[in-house]
């Protein structure tokens, strides 16, 4: 049992923003919980032109405010839930296996794809009443979305508005290097990972490879099992971690932009239907959260850290 909770604390570090918690960074669960928050902000604020946005923003503070108080940990029990199947994606998958998933290895048009059918999926669930399915799409959707902003190039060409192309099934992602275009300087020996300035001069759009199957003059990703070096800026101490910031602040933007996209999708009740999806209505949502790993297993990756360090799903 004790070898099971390690290889999951190994897989769950190796591509992705993060999931556990890491020193002035954001991992998963913070960006889906903010798009949620205020996405719901947005729609009470629709709903109700007395609505004020309340300080601090938090799931009991913007039940109250949206005139669903007694709906409070319903609405929790909604981000918690949406943020356990955004995770799953990394827990349940064995590291380099469906890259598509987590805009690795170039799959940019693969990812979107896996995007725009989930936003698809969900707007079929919530028209049919499925709750719990759409909220586990959507979690599994957040992640690959996400994932784009830390895993790929797009920060690094010095955009600063999401990129819109990934939930627009008619719009093309903007100029994805070719195949045979060498992307990243790696070659040193210093082991420095730089992508060309060839690349960011003509903005190309890349992302990282494991370094085990990267092919040559290709970007690495970086962190386990790549140390030390490579493109992610998947939390502040990783290889392009000085941009950490600024790609958690556009994923949850981008997070947000998909949320709004649901909500115009919806033929019925749009505005209900979406509170009815965050748990903001008549019906608790179904299963239970609960943590992926325990404070315990935590403590088998992490022998050092203190219990203010642990957050669970």
């Amino acid at each position: 049992m004790r070898s099971t909770f390690l290889l999951l604390s190994l897989l769950i570090g190796a591509q992705t923003f993060h999931i556990l918690q890491k020193l002035n960074s954001k991992n998963h669960q913070d960006i889906t919980r903010m798009a949620i928050l205020h996405a719901t902000e947005s729609v009470c604020k629709s709903v109700d032109k007395d609505f004020k946005t309340p300080e601090p923003l938090d799931s009991k503070t913007l039940a109250e405010a949206c005139n669903r108080k007694d709906f409070a940990s319903n609405f929790e029990t909604c981000i918690r839930m949406i943020s356990f199947y955004n995770v799953m994606r990394d827990i349940a998958n064995i590291p380099g296996q469906h890259p598509e998933e987590h805009f690795d290895n170039e799959k940019f048009q693969e990812g979107k794809e896996s995007i725009t059918s989930g936003i698809k999926a969900i707007t079929g669930y919530i028209e049919e009443e499925k709750f719990y399915d759409a909220r586990k799409v959507l979690g599994k959707i957040f992640h690959t979305l996400q994932d784009f902003y830390s895993h790929s190039n797009w920060i690094e060409l010095n955009y600063t508005k999401p990129c819109t192309a990934l939930i627009d099934p008619e719009e093309n992602i903007p100029n994805p290097a070719k195949k045979e275009m060498e992307t990243c300087d790696n070659s040193s020996d210093s082991n420095s990972e730089n992508i060309k300035e060839s690349i960011i001069k003509e903005r190309f759009l890349t992302s990282g490879y494991a370094r085990r199957s990267r092919p040559k003059g290709k970007c690495s990703h970086g962190g386990f099992p790549d140390y030390p070096e490579g493109i992610n800026k998947d939390y502040s101490d990783s290889s392009h971690g000085s941009l950490h910031n600024q790609a958690a602040d556009i994923a949850i933007d981008a997070c947000v932009q998909l949320l709004e996209k649901i909500l115009r999708s919806l033929k019925k009740d749009p505005a209900l239907n979406f509170l009815r999806l965050m748990g903001l209505y008549s019906e608790k949502p179904k299963g239970e959260w609960k943590p992926l790993i325990s404070f315990l297993d935590f403590k088998l990756r992490y022998p050092d850290a203190s219990e203010d360090e642990y957050v669970e799903v």
